[in-house]
């Protein structure tokens, strides 16, 4: 047994588990401070306890899945996916919480399946391209590429509906980023550039021609229920930052007078003038990184970054030593999910992205974000101990092969 903790110790990615650790420094300082002597209805009571309670369990099932054979996955991913959009469907039959339908209640913890849903896609996509990948044509073309669609385009929509645009958005990025490494080298060209032009060609209209876009927002895309008026509003608020000031725009106008105003070491702990005075709604959850921003300024938030990205970079290293396709798929999947939420919901703080209600990985308040992210990471770490060719028993020994 104590070889096998040794050879567990060995071969663990200590990067990585600093990392974690040090978010979750991170979190508990930043929800501790945007609920210090404040009483908010919408805030769960006894809020730093049941993160901390939520840090464990999902460190638990980190390290649970990082000794499981990620490759059984595989194997049953028609039916993770299956009960995943069976969980999307239920949420339906539940009452709104928040004004949407997103979470299953199970007495004094609330499931969200669509978090559940952001991994079971990652192993369902990567399958079906590690099996392209080790068949005897190999063919990415239009077919491959619609059948990878068909996987995502169900859930994204149930989850749409709910409506979660910002979780539905995690899953279009999760599948792109895997796409990126599926495609041919002449498809990824076309489906990076066409996706910038996209990008570039909306933001640029968008800014240039504020009022257009507005009009187009709410005659087009609310009109014909492809986005709710609150959705709307967010999109509004972002093309035009004086929108609506003391209503919809409210949250991103107050986000960045906390993050603008803390300049380079910030006000200091409890002293941010924001966070301390309550002016942020739903700061434990969406706008949690101002919390940071507004208390230990430019210093602070570069430091949390750093983090994220020695945690994105170290899960680049583990993709590209997969010892099969399957793995580094997964892997892919999962650094999709993580960098397009860290982007996104700083970004919003600060005006890069309009307000989509995306959480900060490690960061913000919730059971099922934060357990379903430590698995994701067991994920990697599972891919990571077996490209190291380390295999262990159910006896407790372990084989280096």
């Amino acid at each position: 047994m104590d070889y096998y903790i040794k050879q567990w110790l060995k071969h663990l990615d200590w990067a990585i588990i600093i990392s974690l650790l040090l978010l979750a420094v991170f979190s508990t300082v930043a929800l501790f401070s945007s609920t210090y002597g404040k009483f908010n209805p919408t805030v769960p009571a006894q809020i730093i306890p049941k993160q901390i309670l939520f840090e464990i369990l999902g460190f638990i099932a980190m390290i649970v899945t990082a000794k499981f054979d990620y490759g059984a996955l595989r194997k049953n991913s028609k039916w993770l996916y299956g009960i995943s959009i069976f969980l999307l469907l239920v949420v339906f039959v539940m009452p709104r919480q928040f004004g949407a339908h997103s979470w299953i209640p199970l007495g004094i913890f609330a499931f969200q399946p669509s978090e559940f849903a952001k991994l079971t896609l990652i192993i369902a996509v990567a399958g079906y391209m590690a099996n392209i990948d080790e068949s005897e044509i190999r063919s990415r073309g239009f077919k491959q590429m619609a059948a990878i669609s068909a996987l995502f385009i169900v859930p994204f929509l149930l989850t749409l509906k709910e409506p979660a645009l910002g979780q539905a958005l995690v899953l279009f990025a999760i599948v792109y980023a895997m796409s990126i490494i599926f495609a041919r080298r002449s498809h990824f060209t076309l489906l990076t550039l066409g996706f910038l032009l996209v990008v570039f060609g909306f933001t640029v209209l968008a800014l240039d021609f504020p009022q257009q876009s507005t009009n187009f927002i709410e005659n087009v895309l609310v009109k014909h229920n492809l986005l709710q008026s609150f959705q709307a509003d967010r999109v509004v608020t972002w093309l035009n930052p004086s929108y609506d000031p003391s209503g919809a725009g409210y949250n991103v106008q107050q986000a960045q007078i906390a993050v603008g105003s803390s300049e380079v070491f910030g006000d200091g702990f409890l002293k941010g003038v924001e966070t301390r005075a309550g002016m942020i709604p739903n700061q434990t959850t969406d706008f949690i990184f101002t919390a940071i921003a507004e208390q230990f300024g430019f210093i602070g938030s570069a430091l949390l970054v750093l983090v994220f990205l020695i945690l994105i970079q170290r899960l680049m290293q583990i993709a590209a030593m997969s010892l099969d396709p399957f793995g580094t798929y997964l892997v892919t999947g999962i650094i999709g999910m993580f960098a397009f939420q860290i982007f996104e919901n700083v970004g919003m703080d600060i005006y890069l992205s309009p307000a989509t209600g995306i959480t900060l990985p490690f960061i913000s308040y919730g059971g099922s974000s934060l357990i379903a992210n430590y698995i994701a990471v067991g994920l990697a770490l599972s891919v990571y101990h077996r490209s190291k060719s380390i295999f262990f028993t159910v006896s407790g020994s372990a084989s280096i092969g």
